[in-house]
């Protein structure tokens, strides 16, 4: 009986001893934020952000969900992720530009932010602590993360003060309200797209009404707006990078199209032109052009065509080109701002600066324009280097209008169009190319006293190898390298072979007598724009000029030409060393001629040599004389066919003797006019209601909904049961039962006898 007695009274005493630790060791240890923290919240709010294209807010309603959860620890560390998401509540899309997620390290028992820890280095409270205090909490605004990562704020302006306001009742339950709040600070430059000198400030106010037990926010209002200050816009944006496209049609003349029937190159042309900005300096800019002119397949266009890449000095406001760091004049582009007179605009393509004059006030597209024209006449923009005459070129001379269509409170281009021609004159053409390489074939038969009758093939190849000039005349070194074959077998005919060189006057085609391996006289062949009449022309055959005489107008293989023949008999000294002495010559030799390029398109040809044969055995002369050598010859049908296709070729071109005629002609303009006209309508109404001006762009306010309200409200009461139920309930009740068993244990005390 004693021992049962003695047992009560150890339990009373045990109570008595563990109902402190209850309040003192284990309720301490409760008062944290758990190592399995799991919390979704949700908010309502309204979100506005700034339209671009009609520069008002565009609100929507939104739905936002906050994931909170512990997802490890270093130390006594915690770590926490905040997942935040949000959708458009009427179409139920996701709002990206909400979506974030963030890293923390957290103290768990006074929920502190450690700094080193999380994503971001942290300082001051994470949320309210376990057993608020009604005092002010310095807490860590994450809306300025980004801001302070990257060096706007600092770690101080990034701590706002949560101010004590008093009790009040929310979600049922009793709580502690805080407000706190910054006040347009600077985070920044606005977002892609907005003036690099445009400044970013945010304001922010939130209202969060916190259990005091627990430290659980169970309600919370926040209000953030976002505000971007412009610089003055009546000038060149500092980060500018811009491609302005036009397209249209470009013709370019080429001169290698000689006989086609065109003598043109037809793009659809698409010309792009980029302005960067590459350096932006107190008073001035330096801005890079770049024209890129290509089909509209991207392949570019020739070479003289394109436009150089520049780097030039540019007034920001004017537009000037400024001549200590350019060798541009004028201006780049309207400036901001245009009046009703003349600007002074620089053309990329010609190198130069034109007026633009101001003609009339005109709408295009709903948008009030000016509009100006740009007219230059018989510009000269080089020459046109003519292959084979190195003496002779056509000058060019540019002549067109461009016409721009110009918003006058930007300068914005907004529509232009372009059309102009590059002219050449062309020189006199009538004069034999320096490039000639000509290679003629000829048939026929031969026949020599000694060898007989044999079938022929001759090749003449003729090559202009150097220019020389006396005085003022142009000669022309020529090679004429003939080679005679046996047809039969192949064979070189040595007797009929030669390689000579001629000196030739480029104008007339006559033999230049100081020049060559030899002194000649005649013509080496007909010059361009021959006449009807009768010329000498050297006959290599008897090493003297043959008289050719005009015949009539003929049409001959497909083609217009003169007629020529040097028919003759006479007595002349034959020094090839088989014959050299006296011979009587005979030829009969056709030419057809085709009279502007002076080119032979067709040749037959007859002859013989006939020897005082007496004089040739024994040398006495005597009046017999003998046939010992005949030639004929005749061009072969592929060698007229084709003289004739390059006959068509060179009189096309000789044609264009000291003729006018467009070499490059351009039609160009806007590809997308209602989409430029868009931008210029968009640009006016930013630098009017922009300029100079601070603009909200961001506009959210967001607060818990109902339901989760009560969740918070809920998990508080319960957190705030548990923690009263060890801390106070639980130890008293220890306490009262200890008591009970002593005094049971002293009422039983045994009385003595």
């Amino acid at each position: 009986m004693r021992g049962k007695r003695n047992a009560i009274a150890i339990v009373g005493l045990v109570f008595f001893i563990i109902a402190p630790s209850f309040s003192f060791v284990l309720t301490p240890s409760m008062k944290k934020l758990p190592d399995d923290l799991h919390q979704t919240i949700y908010y309502d709010g309204k979100l506005g952000m700034l339209n671009t294209t009609s520069l008002q807010m565009d609100y929507k309603e939104i739905e936002i969900k906050r994931e909170i959860n512990a997802i490890g620890k270093e130390g006594n560390v915690l770590l926490v992720r905040e997942d935040i998401s949000a959708v458009d509540k009427r179409t139920g899309k996701e709002i990206h530009d909400l979506h974030m997620t963030k890293i923390y390290g957290i103290d768990p028992y006074n929920s502190e932010n450690v700094p080193g820890y999380g994503d971001v280095s942290r300082i001051a409270q994470w949320i309210f602590p376990v057993g608020v205090k009604k005092k002010n909490y310095p807490v860590w605004n994450t809306d300025l993360d980004d801001a302070y990562s990257a060096g706007y704020v600092t770690a101080d302006d990034a701590v706002s003060i949560a101010y004590y306001q008093g009790e009040e009742m929310r979600g049922g339950i009793k709580t502690y309200k805080y407000v706190g709040g910054q006040d347009e600070i600077y985070i920044g430059h606005g977002p892609e797209g907005t003036p690099p000198e445009a400044n970013l400030s945010y304001t922010g106010e939130l209202t969060a009404w916190v259990d005091p037990e627990t430290g659980t926010i169970v309600d919370l209002d926040k209000h953030v707006i976002e505000y971007l200050s412009f610089p003055d816009l009546h000038v060149l944006p500092s980060d500018l990078n811009m491609t302005a496209t036009l397209t249209g049609k470009i013709s370019i003349f080429n001169i290698s199209k000689a006989g086609s029937g065109d003598w043109y190159d037809r793009y659809d042309a698409v010309v792009s032109n980029h302005l960067w900005v590459e350096e932006a300096k107190k008073d001035f800019y330096l801005v890079g052009s770049e024209t890129v002119i290509k089909d509209k397949n991207g392949k570019m266009l020739p070479e003289d065509l394109q436009v150089e890449k520049s780097i030039d000095a540019v007034n920001p406001r004017t537009m000037e080109y400024l001549s200590f760091y350019s060798n541009k004049n004028g201006l780049m582009t309207f400036p901001i701002g245009v009046e009703k007179r003349s600007y002074l605009l620089w053309d990329s393509t010609l190198n130069d600066a034109f007026p633009a004059q101001f003609v009339d006030e005109e709408s295009i597209g709903g948008i009030q324009t000016y509009k100006y024209i740009t007219k230059i006449f018989n510009y000269p923009v080089g020459k046109e280097e003519i292959e084979g005459m190195s003496d002779r070129y056509a000058p060019l001379y540019y002549t067109g209008n461009t016409t721009y269509w110009v918003e006058p409170s930007t300068g914005y281009i907004a529509n232009s169009e372009k059309k102009g021609k590059i002219k050449a004159q062309f020189p006199d053409l009538h004069v034999l190319p320096e490039n000639t390489d000509a290679t003629l074939e000829m048939e026929g038969e031969m026949w020599v006293l000694s060898q007989g009758k044999k079938d022929i093939k001759m090749t003449r190849h003729v090559k202009a190898t150097d220019v020389e000039y006396e005085s003022k005349n142009k000669v022309i070194i020529f090679e004429d390298n003939t080679t005679l074959y046996d047809k039969k077998t192949g064979k070189v005919i040595p007797e009929g072979s030669s390689v000579s060189i001629h000196g030739v006057y480029a104008e007339t085609g006559e033999e230049a007598p100081n020049y060559g391996d030899m002194e000649r006289e005649g013509l080496f062949t007909f010059p361009p724009g021959v006449e009807k009449r009768s010329y000498f022309m050297w006959n290599p055959e008897i090493y003297a000029p043959s008289p050719v005489q005009f015949v009539r107008e003929e049409d001959h293989a497909g083609v217009h030409t003169y007629l020529f023949k040097t028919e003759e008999t006479r007595k002349v000294f034959d020094p090839t060393p088989m014959i050299n002495q006296n011979v009587i010559y005979t030829t009969l030799t056709k030419y057809w001629v085709e009279p502007n390029t002076g080119l032979i398109v067709d040749m037959e040809k007859t002859s013989e040599k006939k020897v005082d044969i007496l004089n040739f055995f024994i040398g006495i002369p005597s009046p017999f004389w003998m046939k010992v050598y005949s030639v004929k010859l005749s061009f072969t049908d592929e060698m007229v066919r084709a003289l004739v296709e390059e006959a068509k070729k060179s009189k096309e071109l000789i044609e264009l003797s000291e003729k006018t005629i467009p070499v490059t002609e351009i039609e160009l303009t806007f590809p997308d006019l209602l989409e430029n006209i868009k931008v210029a309508k968009e640009q006016k109404m930013q630098i009017e209601q922009l300029s100079s001006k601070k603009v909200k762009i961001i506009d959210l306010h967001y607060w818990m909904t109902d339901k989760s309200v009560k969740e918070m409200a809920g998990m508080a009461e319960k957190s705030g049961f548990l923690l009263l139920l060890f801390e106070a309930i639980v130890p008293i009740l220890l306490v009262f039962f200890g008591i009970v068993l002593i005094a049971l244990w002293i009422v039983n005390k045994p009385r003595s006898i």
